[in-house]
């Protein structure tokens, strides 16, 4: 069927473009801010505090140091597209053991999503002024240049919805299969790096419906290809996980998905979440992790910002793509009160911090909406005033969080409190190992001490764990011909497999041992010598 001609599409009479000169004066603005934001963290230890991250490091480390390297280092609870990215880098020791390795990607990430929010603010509401309002909230977001410091997903599954986004909307005013398929990959980006690139599918794919009045037909088409490239990626996953666990949902409901820590937690606990089941509870927990993260700031101007967003509709339809980045609220909220996930914020109960930076999803939508207040049909007087404003706020905002130092972002104090590195258990295990460890091969659950194998120097190669499972299977009848040194933690894999075979670990004998309250106990194992 011939395409239909411009009358279904919406073009502007006189096409618009950000001068030559912004490009390049934004870009090295971004380029400028993003490494000083890099080195500053970097330098104060603060970049590599995460239990994610350094769970994020041994999965890319792994696809090329490990006993199996490749495909058997791809687990079942992290998506992989992360690691995989990583993973030329963190075969540098120095890159992998600092968590740099990751903090890179993150810092390139959230230098392209900058530029594009840039250009997103800029080109749909036809003004420059526009593309700098979206550009301070990204700039001027201290957490955020805090998560793109370090090795976790966040900033660089911003990049992918802030590219669907902006796709779409190229989509939106010139049509073209290009534009779309762009936007579809980017989908598919995002869907193999979080899981809430997952729920963004049908809301795209709805749009590109909607978008424009073509044909039933040609609509199907266009929004069933977009489906069938994005969707690709969760049905990948999906086969990979049945495929090697025998169970689809693996990274739903199996060993160390959110549903299994959250078992374990009641069990031992009886301590439930408290959005456990509630969406209205769960809805003020993350507003409440919005306003301290983002700032109450960010999120009045980003309320006003709906409002001449809504307004702008009336009259073209450049700004509907907006839409999709209030995805993350609805998800998140589910997930918090149906799906195990939690979040704690210091200004409510249990008064903690815990995922603090998820409510950093949202900053999309909090960067971009404000720019809707720069409407093309006001005077450039009155909009550089208004600009002016802004970044006033977003700078007296930016002053407020930062004041009391870098160390009491909240992001960053999670970090910091969370820190696995901190724990007694694992410092013992680390202190020991770099007195005695001989470079013999270690048994070890995969992800249980994410900072014994960086920091004391044993690369990956040289440990066997429940991801090597061509050998795993071998341990239950004789262990002693693969490991000599077995590191045991409280109900971990490697204790679940001692428990089972126990007459196989005889010539093991203990070599040092602790117990520490509140985190659990460990033995390191040393074979025998006969």
């Amino acid at each position: 069927m011939h395409e239909p001609s411009v009358e279904f599409r919406e073009c502007d009479p006189v096409p618009w473009r950000i001068p030559a000169f912004a490009h390049g004066a934004v870009a090295f603005l971004i380029l400028g801010v993003t490494c000083a934001s890099l080195r500053f963290f970097y330098t104060r230890s603060l970049s590599n505090l995460y239990g994610d991250g350094l769970a994020h490091m041994e999965g890319a480390r792994r696809i090329f140091d490990s006993i199996t390297p490749g495909y058997e280092e791809i687990g079942s609870v992290w998506l992989p597209l992360y690691h995989l990215i990583c993973a030329p880098l963190a075969i540098n020791d120095f890159l992998w053991r600092t968590g740099l390795a990751g903090g890179l990607v993150s810092s390139a990430a959230f230098a392209l999503t900058a530029y594009l929010m840039f250009r997103l603010g800029a080109e749909i509401n036809r003004n420059l002024a526009a593309g700098l309002a979206a550009l301070a909230g990204i700039l001027l977001c201290p957490n955020l240049l805090y998560l793109a410091s370090t090795p976790l997903t966040e900033p660089l599954a911003l990049l992918w919805s802030v590219l669907v986004v902006y796709a779409l909307f190229r989509y939106s005013q010139s049509a073209s299969w290009k534009a779309l398929a762009g936007a579809a990959v980017a989908a598919l980006m995002g869907t193999l790096t979080r899981y809430e690139g997952w729920n963004v599918l049908p809301f795209a794919a709805g749009l590109v419906f909607l978008i424009h009045p073509f044909p039933w037909r040609q609509r199907l088409i266009r929004a069933s290809l977009f489906a069938a490239i994005a969707g690709t990626g969760p049905l990948l996953w999906l086969m990979h996980n049945a495929y090697r666990f025998q169970n689809p949902l693996e990274f739903y409901n199996g060993r160390g998905s959110a549903r299994d820590i959250y078992a374990h937690q009641l069990a031992t606990t009886a301590f439930a979440y408290p959005t456990d089941g509630s969406l209205l509870v769960s809805a003020r927990y993350y507003l409440e992790d919005m306003k301290l993260v983002i700032g109450i700031c960010a999120l009045e101007l980003a309320l006003l910002g709906v409002v001449a967003w809504f307004a702008s509709l009336r009259d073209s339809r450049r700004a509907v793509v907006a839409v999709l980045f209030l995805v993350p609220l609805p998800f998140y909220i589910q997930a918090m009160a149906h799906a195990a996930v939690p979040l704690y914020v210091p200004t409510l109960f249990p008064h903690a911090h815990y995922n603090l930076r998820y409510g950093m999803a949202m900053i999309a939508a909090v960067a971009l909406f404000p720019s809707f207040v720069f409407s093309p049909r006001l005077g450039r007087g009155l909009r550089i005033t208004l600009l002016v404003f802004f970044l006033a706020v977003l700078g007296v905002q930016f002053a407020h969080l930062t004041a009391a130092g870098p160390r009491e972002l909240l992001v960053v104090k999670e970090g910091i409190r969370n820190s696995p590195c901190r724990a007694q258990r694992q410092r013992a295990i680390i202190d020991f190992l770099r007195r005695r460890y001989d470079g013999k091969r270690v048994l070890v659950a995969s992800g249980k001490w994410p900072c014994v194998m960086p920091q004391a120097g044993i690369y990956f190669r040289n440990t066997l764990s429940n991801l090597n499972r061509k050998y795993w299977a071998r341990l239950q009848t004789e262990p002693e011909k693969w490991v000599e040194w077995i590191i045991r933690g409280d109900g971990d894999s490697v204790d679940t497999l001692m428990q089972a075979y126990p007459q196989a670990f005889k010539n093991y004998e203990v070599v040092d041992q602790g117990t520490f309250q509140g985190e659990g106990s460990f033995k390191i194992y040393r074979l025998r010598k006969i």
